[in-house]
C-alpha cells in the first residue's frame, strides 16, 4: 500500500486538529509528517519534509500563502487549498491545485480532495517509470 506524506498549514490550530482527525479516521493512506501555523514554518516544513500533499490555508494572519509558494523553486507536491474565502479561487488556480476544501471542513470534501491528489500522484509516478 502506498503511503503519502502530508503537511498541514493553517494559522488556526482548531483547523489543523479537525484535518488530523479526518485524515487519521478516513484517509489511512496518508501520514502527517508536518504541521505549520506560520508562513515561515510552512516554508521550512515543505522544504525539509518534501511532502506528497500539502493542505494550505490561503489567508494566514493578514498575508496569503501564495507568498510561500512563490518562494519555492518548484512545486513538486499536490496542493489542496483549505479556505473559508472562495474569493481566492481564481488566484489559487494559478498554482494548479488538486482541489479546494471549504471551511468548515466536511469529511466527504476532505476525502474527495485526497482522492484527487493521490490520483495525480499515481499518474505522475507511473509516467516517471515509463
Amino acid at each position: 500500500m502506498n503511503v503519502y506524506s502530508v503537511v498541514l498549514v493553517d494559522d488556526e490550530m482548531i483547523n489543523i486538529e479537525i484535518l488530523k482527525k479526518i485524515i487519521s479516521t478516513h484517509c489511512l493512506k496518508l501520514e502527517i509528517v508536518g504541521v505549520a501555523k506560520t508562513m515561515e514554518t510552512a516554508l521550512s516544513e515543505i522544504v525539509s519534509k518534501k511532502p506528497d500533499i500539502v493542505f494550505l490555508d490561503i489567508n494566514m494572519r493578514e498575508k496569503q500563502i501564495f507568498e510561500v509558494l512563490d518562494q519555492l523553486d518548484t512545486i513538486d507536491f499536490q496542493i489542496i487549498f483549505a479556505t473559508a474565502y472562495p474569493g481566492y479561487f481564481f488566484k489559487a488556480s494559478e498554482y494548479n491545485p488538486a482541489d479546494f476544501v471549504i471551511k468548515p471542513f466536511s469529511e466527504s470534501a476532505v476525502k474527495d480532495a485526497v482522492k484527487k491528489a493521490t490520483k495525480r500522484i499515481k499518474k505522475i509516478r507511473k509516467n516517471k517509470e515509463e
